[in-house]
């Protein structure tokens, strides 16, 4: 499988590190709170992908998946594990 497990408080230190931004808990959503953009969502994105060595197939690329730490962690996972 390439890249390594994702979790929320990794995905968190790249949201701080990528982004400057503090997430106040693994599950608050990030774009409802105003914590991050469309325009930081596609940055992490990219970071998420070099990150764990992958990419988010877009066919089935759903912004839910990437509103708390906690879902971009499973969605990372889930991805890796279908060989993406």
């Amino acid at each position: 499988m390439p890249g390594s497990f994702a979790s929320a408080e990794r995905i968190g230190e790249l949201v701080r590190d990528t982004l400057g931004v503090h997430a106040p808990g693994a599950d608050v959503d990030l774009i409802e709170t105003g914590l991050i953009d469309s325009l930081a969502l596609v940055t992490l994105i990219a970071e998420l992908e070099l990150e764990y060595d992958m990419q988010f197939p877009l066919e089935s690329f759903d912004v839910e998946d990437f509103r708390t730490l906690e879902s971009m962690a499973a969605v990372v996972n889930a991805t890796q594990g279908k060989g993406a």
